[in-house]
């Protein structure tokens, strides 16, 4: 019952609307002829609302259209064809627009404004204005002496009604929501000025000549546009039109002339400049603000990863110092009285660096002595960090026994400061990690392999399928084009099968390229990913934006890494999230020293937690190509709310695996 009062109320709304709008039409009856006229306001008024309330108001568009005609006067079988002819074509014009345009009824892109000119204004009308001059015809009426004249106004007329009047009917509900008094205040200014500038430019006013450029309200319809959006220059685009109707039919302005033909093409032809500058201009202007408006939140979102990460490494910190105090097994520990210089060992601790119980020389150049040369310098700089700041400190490094054999220790210290801030003692325990550090080294050099073997029989099937199989089936599509001149009874479906072979070997064509960029050593690694990406989105069907902000390509390990990367998350991103835009960007940090690679959309996300727990090698693969390069990896993904995956890799030193290599 609910339903029926709501499309009961729908139904008068529009046949009210659309009566108004259709005498309002009539009633400039000096540029019309046999019911005919330059602008049909009520066809605009039929296309918007089938396009608001869908299509089943048309019986009232078609009830309201035949009423109007049939008291112009017209015979009723004229006025039912014509009113059938104009619901046809809005129900037309409805189809075309969503179905083919996708059109959105904001027009809140460039696209969606090109489409109500294309399909919704000039091709819907194509229907109404042929249907319509046939029945003025058959009905024995002859506007403006000629079928061509007749059907042109027709056909004009509809469409510059669907362009003046169909915006407004779609934003103006949004446009009185504008917010505030001062804003509603601002539109009526700006209308009322608009419309006292429309009645200068086509009243023959003295200080103006008749020719004036009729153009010169443009700026106004911009900066409503500007201020307003779409819903601003479609209301004052319908203003300008309606005063420059009405100027015309009273016989001044620029368009008036001496007969009611040439008044109605020059206004139609002003109508749909008029229309298609300020609507594609203020859609544009729209989806400019809209990007920067993402590209903010993209900015923002970014600076609350960042400052999430430092509060997750500060947390660490934190929870490594409680696990320092907590430590009650003295599984090797030293005592340093900085003031007097003598660092005192326990013998378990003596016996982690090789030395017998007592073979210790307790100071700290001694100690400094038995650390690896290499790993001398940096641990140095722990110790004086942790005198300057009095923070818990670790590291790890490497020592040398006196039989020559090396070791791997793990450190952890405290700096304690004496009443006048002066550090007066450092405490710590060390460890011997060297078992995991050779797991570690294990993992490493396992991982390092499987990847290269990864790289190697991707290369290889790549190289097979675009040298070996791709060759084959291009030259057996050949071999069937050159068949296609014997008797068709004897040959079949050849045509089709060729095309089939044909598409056949582009895909497989495609995937060589998946599993083995060549592009990445003939391009560059910038230029191998921006062509890279615009084959997945054409391949996809999806929105993809790539930027780089490189100063250099990276070396061509760390290249394929952050190539095989993008491929995974890309992919991710398409078949398991349905991401419909993705956006990819490549850029130095501060000082050079990091490539960064972000990649991010607007797809359903997932859980990180389930995904990382169950079977697939995706996520486990990014992270390990990732960390060979000593590098970081951040997935942040919500179920609903899109995933954004950042990676930071060293430019300036040797990851991992390449450290094996070396």
């Amino acid at each position: 019952m609910r339903e029926w009062r709501t499309y009961a109320a729908q139904f008068a709304i529009v046949f009210a609307v659309y009566c108004i709008a259709g005498k309002l039409g009539q009633a400039t009856s000096n540029i019309r002829s046999s019911n005919l006229g330059p602008v049909w306001p009520a066809y605009g008024i039929a296309l918007g609302f089938i396009l608001v309330y869908g299509y089943r108001i048309w019986p009232a568009i078609l009830s309201a259209a035949f009423f109007i005609a049939y008291l112009s006067p017209e015979p009723a079988v004229t006025a039912l064809g014509q009113s059938g002819a104009s619901t046809l074509a809005a129900i037309t014009g409805t189809y075309l627009l969503r179905g083919v345009a996708k059109f959105d009824n904001s027009i809140p892109r460039l696209r969606d404004a090109v489409a109500l000119l294309l399909f919704g204004a000039l091709a819907s009308a194509l229907i109404s204005s042929s249907i319509g001059t046939l029945v003025l015809l058959a009905s024995g009426e002859h506007p403006y002496s000629g079928l061509g004249s007749a059907w042109l106004i027709y056909w004009l007329g509809d469409s510059t009604g669907a362009l003046l009047v169909t915006p407004v009917v779609l934003t103006l509900p949004t446009l009185l929501k504008i917010g505030t008094g001062a804003r509603f205040a601002e539109l009526c200014c700006l209308a009322v000025m608009l419309v006292a500038l429309s009645s200068a430019v086509f009243a023959d006013l003295p200080l103006m000549p008749v020719k004036m450029i009729a153009f010169a309200i443009l700026p106004i319809v911009f900066l409503a546009g500007i201020r307003f959006g779409v819903g601003g220059a479609a209301l004052s685009i319908f203003l300008v039109a309606t005063v420059a109707t009405v100027e015309t039919a009273l016989g001044s302005g620029s368009f008036a002339s001496s007969t009611p033909f040439m008044d109605g093409i020059q206004l139609d032809a002003f109508f749909t400049l008029l229309s298609l500058t300020g609507l594609t201009f203020a859609a544009l202007y729209s989806e400019r603000e809209r990007a920067e408006q993402e590209r903010a939140q993209s900015l923002r979102q970014q600076v609350a990863m960042e400052v999430r990460l430092q509060s997750q490494e500060e947390l660490r910190d934190s929870e490594e110092r409680l696990r320092l105090a907590q430590q009650t097994a003295r599984m090797g520990t030293f005592e340093w009285n900085i003031k007097t210089g003598v660092n005192t060992w326990n013998s378990e601790l003596e016996a982690l660096y090789g030395l017998p119980a007592g073979g210790f020389g307790k100071t700290q150049e001694a100690f400094e002595h038995l650390v690896h040369p290499e790993d001398r310098g940096r641990v140095k700089d722990l110790v004086i960090q942790a005198l300057k700041t009095g923070n818990p400190t670790k590291g790890e490094w490497r020592v040398i026994w006196p039989d020559g054999s090396l070791h791997w220790i793990a450190g952890q210290w405290q700096v304690f400061m004496d009443p006048s801030g002066t550090p007066s003692k450092m405490v710590g325990v060390n460890m011997d990690i060297a078992d995991r550090k050779r797991a570690e080294e294990a993992r490493v050099e396992m991982t390092r392999k499987l990847i290269e073997a990864q790289e190697q029989e991707r290369s290889r099937i790549g190289r097979e399928l675009h040298d070996d199989v791709t060759q084959r089936l291009a030259l057996l599509s050949l071999k069937m084009g050159e068949l296609e001149g014997t008797p068709i009874e004897m040959l079949g479906n050849l045509s089709n099968l060729r095309e089939e072979v044909s598409n056949i070997s582009n895909d497989v064509q495609a995937l060589s390229h998946e599993l083995h960029s060549s592009k990445l050593e003939y391009l560059g690694f910038t230029g191998g990913i921006k062509s890279w990406c615009k084959e997945f989105a054409d391949r996809h069907k999806v929105e993809l934006t790539f930027q780089s902000d490189l100063s250099s390509d990276p070396s061509a390990s760390v290249g394929i890494s952050l190539f095989r990367v993008l491929q995974e998350a890309a992919a991710n991103a398409v078949k398991h999230s349905g991401a419909r835009w993705i956006e990819v960007r490549l850029w130095d940090d501060a000082d050079a020293a990091d490539i960064k690679l972000l990649v991010k959309d607007v797809g359903r996300g997932f859980d990180l937690s389930s995904a990382l727990q169950g079977k697939g090698l995706g996520l486990v693969s990014m992270r390990e190509r990732v960390r060979l390069l000593s590098g970081t990896i951040c997935i942040e993904s919500k179920p609903q709310q899109g995933t954004i995956i950042l990676v930071s890799v060293p430019r300036g030193q040797l990851g991992a695996a390449e450290r094996e290599i070396a």
